[in-house]
């Protein structure tokens, strides 16, 4: 039940207006900034951390390298509480839209192509943070928020943005309380199904440690569920350490073996395996977008986000043309790998296709099929 207005926490910069989510950490409110006449975001950390001298000047610290971030795929910060506030608080720009949680709950699987749109802004983003020393620590999709024009009708349509575009928030929240919630509880801190092994293990972590999470998250857009599973979160964490998983193209073989490797090749459980830097996993997903020739992610991110069912009717025809293409010209060359990977997607996209299927039956003669 929304709280009325007096019983929301008094701030003497910003009033806040409504609860936006709340989580094992923080409260998130709209709200309005007294000073500026706009709205912004406020996360007020909860009561029995913020009593914590520790976790305080570490929250303090932490917003304030975090603000030092600008980039348009990372939320922006504004402000933090002093450090003799009845509260804690970070203000931050406020993101009109929905989380890729929201995406996926009434989704399910997303089309691999917006999986990797939003896994190349995802890279951008964490690139950047990486190169100036900030690693987020918790990616996952309540993390990813999906900016959309259409969403905000506060400035009239001739001032809005005509693209959708990702936004990762909540940089280093998982930091800033590591040290409190081990010592005090005993538990590992964080979203055990996204966590690489590594931190875990409570072993120093690094860019790569993203690199785990976004893999587990652009397994999860892709397939539809998690690569680990289990019905506790120690089973869970189990299943990572273990580095047991199905295959993302074999769970769903519309995915193809091209965007599966690279998903696999982040999930590796050691992490001097692992894609060692969010700008090769960038460079990756990027070569394979433009071995499938759609248009510029971003516009097809923005198409899907606005009509999911239309666009997922209309994939195949514009993927399959290019693939059989592929699928011939690599078996013209002898490459049977790539003429399976091009043909068995073709084939699990349009499995009545007549030219697919004359492509399948070549394969099969040319003894190409696993």
């Amino acid at each position: 039940m929304a709280l009325a207005a007096e019983q929301l926490p008094q701030l003497s910069k910003y009033e806040l207006l409504d609860e936006l989510g709340h989580g094992g950490m923080a409260t998130v409110y709209r709200a309005l900034d007294r000073r500026l006449g706009r709205e912004v975001a406020v996360k007020i950390i909860h009561r029995h951390l913020r009593d914590s001298g520790e976790v305080a000047r570490r929250f303090t610290a932490e917003a304030r390298a975090v603000a030092k971030l600008k980039h348009p795929g990372i939320v922006e910060i504004y402000d933090v509480s002093d450090d003799d506030a009845p509260e804690r608080y970070l203000v931050a720009e406020l993101v009109r839209g929905m989380s890729l949680r929201k995406l996926l709950v009434d989704q399910g699987a997303l089309p691999p192509e917006i999986a990797a749109a939003i896994g190349l802004e995802l890279t951008s983003a964490l690139a950047q943070a990486h190169e100036r020393g900030v690693i987020h620590r918790d990616v996952k999709p309540e993390n990813v928020l999906f900016s959309l024009p259409w969403a905000d009708d506060t400035d009239g349509e001739a001032s809005q943005p005509s693209l959708a575009s990702v936004k990762l928030t909540d940089f280093g929240i998982a930091k800033l309380l590591d040290q409190q919630s081990v010592t005090s509880t005993g538990q590992v801190l964080g979203s055990p199904a996204y966590m690489a092994p590594e931190q875990i293990d409570g072993d120093e972590i690094d860019p790569r440690t993203d690199v785990f999470a976004l893999g587990v998250l652009l397994y999860e857009c892709m397939v539809g569920h998690l690569p680990f599973d289990g019905r506790t979160p120690g089973q869970v964490l189990k299943a990572i350490l273990s580095g047991q998983y199905a295959a993302a193209d074999r769970e769903q073989p519309t995915v193809g073996s091209r965007w599966a490797a690279i998903v696999h090749a982040a999930l590796e459980p050691d992490a001097a395996r692992r894609t060692a830097s969010m700008t090769a996993v960038h460079a990756a997903l990027d070569a394979e977008w433009r071995m499938i020739n759609l248009g510029d992610p971003r516009h097809e991110l923005t198409a899907f986000l606005r009509d999911p069912a239309a666009y997922e009717q209309a994939l195949p025809g514009r993927l399959v043309p290019g693939l059989r293409e592929q699928g011939r010209q690599a078996l013209r060359r002898g490459d049977r790998l790539a003429a399976g990977a091009a043909i068995n997607r073709a084939a699990a996209l349009a499995p009545g296709d007549p030219e697919v299927l004359a492509l399948v039956r070549q394969m099969m003669r040319a003894g190409s099929l696993d």
